[in-house]
C-alpha cells in the first residue's frame, strides 16, 4: 500500500485486528555517524558522516524500474569541498558496499537506475545546490521490505567552520545539517536535523624563551643589545600547543617513513573508519572519471607557519627544521612516538623539505630568506598522536655583528595554514585551508647599549613617550650620562599608539613611581617603563535610533585587555528588527562573540519593522476562514532576483510560542515551496508553484500548491500562498525575507488570522438500507474545493457492514480503497490480514472471504467536478453475515484527517 494509507495501522488497532503480515511501514531515520571536533579557523573542515537507514515498505516488483529520489543536505555554513565541474567530492554509498563491490555512477544519473530485484551503481557524487547546500540527484530508492535495512551513507562533507566562530560559553558552537528528500518516491525522514561537528579553538600559540619554560610576554619580546655580537644565539622558541588531539594531522593514514618524506596516501576506504588525517574517505581504485579516484584526498598534512616582520637589518634568523623536546632546558629532535613535522619551502605547494644549513645545539636548522625585513617559516605535520595534547616546539637562533645591526622590534604572527579568503567550493584551491587569523606577538627588540651611550630609557612596548629631565623622547632613547649624576624620569598615562590602542602605565623597571629621580650607576643600565595594552571595541548601529548593542563584560570607554572574550547582544528599538552584524565578525545572529586580539569594530544593522528590507506587505493582513490565499509583495532595491527566500508564518508567536504553527518557505532561486512539518520536525518539499501536490502540510495547515504562484517583476516579488486550515485557533501572521547579501528581516508581524478548520468530507450511502444479499452500494464523499480536482490522491476511503464499528464480535464486511494506490483491499478475518490490492474494474477473485465478496470487475472509484469522490461497491453478503447490520463509512481526506467511523445506514442481511 502507498503513503496514502498511513492511517491504516491505527485503524486496525481500533478494530482489534492484526495489521499486514507481509510488511511493516516504511521508516527512514537520519543520524550522524560521527561528530568530530572541528578547527575554528578551518575553511574546509571535514564534517561527520551522515547515515540514513530505511526499513520496511514494499520493494519494487521484479523487473520494474526502481523510483528515484533526490537527497538534499543544507548546512549552517558554506559547503567548501573540492569540485570537478558541477560535481563534488562528497559521496553517497548505498548499502555499505565493500571496496570490491563498489560500482560508481560515472555518467548521467538517469542511466544509473536500478530495477526491482537487482541493484545497480552504489556510489554517487553530489552536486552543489547552493553556497551552503549539496544535492544527490536521481538516487534509486527501493524500500527493503522485510529484508536487511537500506543504508545511505554520505561522506567527504567539508564546510566552512571558520564562519561560525568560537562559542563565548562552555557550550561549543556546532556545525549543523538538515537533510531532506525530494521526488515522487521520497520517503519522510525522521531526525533530519543533525549536528555533524563541534567547533573549538585548535591551537594555543606563543613565543617561549630559549629554554621553552617561560612565555615571553606578547607585548615585550626578547631584548638583546646591539653592542655585543650574536653568533647563532638561541634566543626564543615558537610553541604550537594542541587544544585537542586532532588539531594537527598528517595528510593521510599512511605509515610515517621519516621527516624527509611525505608518504604516498594509501586507500582510506573502510566504511565508518575514523582515519585521523586531513584526508577523508579516499578510494584510489575508483575510476578517474570526475576525479572519483581523488575524492576526499587532502593536498597535504596540517601546516603551521610563522610570519616574521620588521626583522632588523643585518641580522640572520635561523629556525629548527623539525620540532624538538626540551629536557632541563636542552633541546633534542623529536622521535617516536612524538609529533613529527618538517620545515618546507612553501605554504601552498607540494611537500618540499628545506635543506638544513646548520646544526645548532644539536638541532638541524635553516637560515630563513629575509626580504625587506620579512620572512616566513612553514612546517608540515607528518605524524601526530590524535590522543595526545602535545606541543610542536621550534627553537630560533639569531646572528648579527656588534654595533651594526638595525635597532627596533621584530614581530611574529603564528597560525595554521595555508591561509585563504576563498570560503566556497572550488576546483583548485588547496585542502585544507584556513582563515587568516591574527596571533601576533613581539619577538625580539635590539637595543642600543654600546659604550658612549651607556644608559637607555625605554618603554615596553617600545615606541611610547618617556620624559627625561623635562624633555620628551620616543622610546628607546640613549644617554651618555656621567656616573652619579641625577635625572628625573617621567611618563604620562594613558598613551595612545593609535586611536584604538591604549597603553596604561604599570611600573618602572627600577620600581620607581611614574615620575621619580634616579642616580646614574657606574655601569650601563636600561630603565624601562612598563605599560599594559588595551584595544578598543568600536560599536555602532545603523540607522541611528534603530537599536542598541550591549557588551558583556561592559567597558565604560570601549577598551579591553588583550584576549578578552566579549559577547555582544543586538537590541532592536520599538518598530525595528535586527538585520545582522558586520565588521570584525559577520553574523545574522543577534548574539556575537569575539576575542580582543586587536582593535575590533562591530556594526549592528536594523530595519524598520513596518516595512523591513523587503519584509513585504500582505493582503489580507487579518481575517478569518478555513481557506485563504495570502498575497505577499516583497521589494528588494537591488532587484527581486537578489532575494534568497521569503517566508509566511501563522503562529502564536514568531518562535511558534510552543503551539502548532504553519510555516511556508519559498526559495526564490530554486522557485519552489517548502512547508515545515511541526509533527515530523523537518521541511517537506520542494514543490514548484502551480504543481499539484498534497505533500506540503503541517499540523494546522496545507499549502494548495496547484493554486500557488510566484512572480518577479523588477524590484518586486509577488507570492500567492493559498492555505487551507485544519484546526481552530487565533494566530498572528508574520512575513520574513532573506536576501543574497545575508540580510535577514526576521519575522515581522502583519496581522492576525482566526483559523477555521476546513469541513471534513460529508459521507452518504445509497442505498442507506435494504435486505438484498447482492447489494450495489454507492458511497459518496463530498469535499470542499482544495487543489486541482483529482490531483491530490492522498488518504483512503472505507466501507464497513457490521454489527457495530468494532465488528461487534460477529462476521463483518470491510472494504478499503487506497486513493494514492488506486486499488481496493478487503480485510479477511479468515486469515487475519488485508487481501489485495485489486484495481477498480479488474476481474479478480482476490477480495473474497467467508463474510463477503467484492465484484472487482464491476467496482469503480470516481471523482466528480464538485470535488466529491465516490465508490461503486457491488458486494455479495454471505450467510455468516445474516441478520441486522449497520452501514459505516470512514475516510482520511487529502489533509490527512481521519473522520472516524460514521454510521450512514442500516441493513438486513438475509
Amino acid at each position: 500500500m502507498s503513503a496514502g494509507s498511513r492511517g491504516l495501522a491505527c485503524l486496525l488497532f481500533l478494530l482489534g485486528m492484526p495489521a499486514f503480515a507481509q510488511s511493516t511501514p516504511l521508516e527512514c531515520v537520519a543520524s550522524a555517524a560521527t561528530t568530530p571536533v572541528m578547527r575554528s579557523t578551518e575553511i574546509t573542515a571535514l564534517a561527520g558522516e551522515i547515515v540514513v537507514t530505511c526499513s520496511g515498505g514494499f520493494p519494487t516488483s521484479a523487473g520494474s524500474p526502481v523510483p528515484t529520489v533526490d537527497f538534499q543536505i543544507f548546512f549552517n555554513a558554506n559547503y567548501t569541498g573540492r569540485t570537478t565541474g558541477v560535481l563534488t567530492e562528497a559521496l553517497l554509498l548505498i548499502d555499505e558496499p565493500l571496496p570490491a563491490n563498489r560500482v560508481p555512477c560515472t555518467t548521467d544519473v538517469s542511466l544509473c537506475g536500478w530495477t526491482g530485484g537487482a541493484s545497480g551503481p552504489n556510489v554517487y557524487q553530489a552536486k552543489v545546490l547552493g553556497t551552503n547546500a549539496i544535492t544527490f540527484q536521481g538516487i534509486p530508492f527501493d524500500p527493503p521490505g522485510s529484508g536487511p535495512n537500506r543504508v545511505f551513507r554520505f561522506t567527504n562533507i567539508r564546510v566552512d567552520a571558520s564562519s561560525l566562530g568560537i562559542s563565548s560559553s562552555t557550550i561549543p558552537n556546532t556545525v549543523n545539517a538538515f537533510i531532506a528528500t525530494a521526488g515522487a518516491a521520497s520517503p519522510a525522514l525522521a531526525n533530519s536535523q543533525l549536528t555533524i561537528g563541534y567547533i573549538q579553538k585548535p591551537l594555543t600559540m606563543a613565543v617561549m624563551n630559549s629554554t621553552a619554560d617561560t612565555v615571553v610576554p606578547a607585548f615585550m619580546g626578547v631584548e638583546l643589545p646591539n653592542c655585543v655580537s650574536a653568533a647563532k644565539q638561541r634566543f626564543a622558541t615558537l610553541r604550537f600547543s594542541k587544544s585537542f588531539g586532532t588539531a594537527l594531522l598528517p595528510r593521510s593514514a599512511a605509515a610515517f617513513i621519516d621527516t624527509e618524506t611525505s608518504p604516498t596516501p594509501q586507500a582510506q576506504n573502510s566504511i565508518g573508519t575514523i582515519y585521523n588525517s586531513e584526508t577523508g574517505f579516499y578510494s584510489p581504485a575508483l575510476p578517474a572519471t570526475n576525479n572519483l579516484n581523488k575524492a576526499g584526498l587532502a593536498d597535504f598534512g596540517s601546516r603551521i607557519q610563522a610570519d616574521f616582520s620588521n626583522l632588523p637589518a643585518g641580522a640572520t634568523l635561523y629556525v629548527a627544521t623539525v620540532p624538538v623536546t626540551f629536557t632541563n632546558g636542552v633541546p633534542a629532535p623529536n622521535g617516536d612516538p612524538q609529533l613529527r613535522a618538517r620545515l618546507i619551502s612553501s605554504a601552498t605547494g607540494a611537500f618540499a623539505p628545506v635543506t638544513a644549513t646548520e646544526v645548532l645545539d644539536g638541532i638541524p636548522a635553516a637560515a630563513l630568506p629575509i626580504t625587506q625585513g620579512s620572512a616566513q617559516a612553514v612546517w608540515e605535520v607528518l605524524k601526530s598522536n590524535p590522543g595526545a595534547l602535545d606541543n610542536a616546539d621550534f627553537p630560533l637562533w639569531i646572528s648579527y655583528p656588534a654595533n651594526t645591526v638595525g635597532l627596533g622590534t621584530a614581530s611574529v604572527n603564528l597560525r595554521q595554514g595555508p591561509v585563504s579568503t576563498l570560503k566556497t567550493s572550488d576546483e583548485t584551491a588547496p585542502l585544507p585551508r584556513f582563515l587568516d587569523a591574527f596571533n601576533g606577538a613581539q619577538l625580539v627588540t635590539i637595543r642600543n647599549m654600546c659604550p658612549g651611550d651607556s644608559y637607555v630609557v625605554t618603554s615596553n612596548p617600545a615606541g611610547l613617550t618617556v620624559t627625561v629631565d623635562g624633555q620628551a623622547y620616543t622610546a628607546p632613547h640613549s644617554f651618555n650620562w656621567q656616573p652619579k649624576s641625577t635625572h628625573t624620569l617621567s611618563v604620562t598615562t594613558p598613551q595612545f599608539s593609535s586611536s584604538t590602542v591604549r597603553h596604561n602605565f604599570l611600573w618602572w623597571s627600577d620600581s620607581g613611581t611614574a615620575t621619580h629621580t634616579i642616580t646614574a650607576p657606574d655601569f650601563p643600565t636600561v630603565y624601562t617603563a612598563g605599560f599594559n595594552t588595551q584595544y578598543q571595541l568600536t560599536l555602532s548601529v545603523s540607522p541611528q535610533g534603530g537599536g542598541t548593542i550591549a557588551a558583556s563584560p561592559a567597558s565604560a570607554d570601549g577598551f579591553y585587555a588583550p584576549d578578552t572574550a566579549v559577547t555582544l547582544s543586538a537590541i532592536p528599538s520599538p518598530g525595528y528588527t535586527f538585520a545582522g552584524f558586520t565588521g570584525s565578525i559577520a553574523t545574522l545572529s543577534s548574539l556575537a562573540g569575539l576575542i580582543m586580539t586587536g582593535p575590533q569594530s562591530m556594526q549592528a544593522s536594523f530595519v524598520p519593522a513596518s516595512t523591513g528590507l523587503g519584509a513585504g506587505t500582505l493582503t489580507p493582513e487579518s481575517g478569518a476562514g478555513s481557506k485563504r490565499t495570502f498575497s505577499a509583495v516583497f521589494n528588494e532595491a537591488q532587484g527581486s532576483g537578489a532575494l534568497s527566500w521569503v517566508q509566511l508564518l501563522i503562529a502564536a508567536a514568531e518562535n511558534g510560542g510552543g503551539q502548532p504553527f504553519c510555516l511556508v518557505h519559498y526559495d526564490v532561486h530554486g522557485n519552489a515551496f517548502w512547508v515545515y512539518s511541526d509533527l515530523d520536525g523537518f521541511f517537506q518539499g520542494p514543490v514548484a508553484p502551480h504543481a499539484p501536490s498534497g505533500t506540503l502540510q503541517a499540523s494546522t495547515c496545507a499549502l494548495d500548491t496547484f493554486n500557488s504562484s510566484a512572480t518577479r517583476l523588477g524590484t518586486q516579488l509577488t507570492v500567492n500562498f493559498p492555505l487551507v486550515f485544519k484546526s481552530s485557533a487565533e494566530r498572528k501572521v508574520y512575513l520574513r525575507t532573506y536576501d543574497d547579501n545575508g540580510t535577514d528581516t526576521g519575522m515581522v508581524q502583519r496581522g492576525v488570522w482566526t483559523q477555521v478548520p476546513l469541513a471534513t468530507p460529508a459521507m452518504t450511502m445509497t442505498p442507506a438500507s435494504g435486505n438484498s444479499s447482492t447489494p450495489l452500494f454507492q458511497a459518496r464523499f463530498a469535499s470542499d474545493a482544495y487543489g486541482n480536482q483529482g490531483s491530490l490522491p492522498l488518504g483512503w476511503q472505507q466501507f464497513l457492514v457490521a454489527a457495530d464499528s468494532t465488528g461487534g464480535g460477529q462476521p463483518f464486511c470491510f472494504v478499503h480503497y487506497d486513493r494514492a494506490g488506486g486499488a481496493f483491499w478487503m480485510f479477511s478475518s479468515d486469515v487475519g490480514f488485508f487481501l489485495g490490492p485489486v484495481a477498480p474494474g479488474a476481474a479478480s477473485n482476490a477480495l473474497d472471504s467467508s463474510a463477503c465478496t467484492v465484484n472487482t470487475a464491476a467496482a469503480a472509484a470516481g471523482i466528480a467536478g464538485d470535488f466529491s469522490s465516490s465508490l461503486t461497491l457491488p458486494l455479495t453478503l454471505k450467510a455468516p453475515m445474516s441478520g441486522a447490520k449497520k452501514l459505516y463509512m470512514r475516510t482520511m481526506d487529502p489533509l490527512l484527517r481521519d473522520s472516524g467511523w460514521q454510521q450512514v445506514g442500516t441493513y438486513q442481511v438475509p
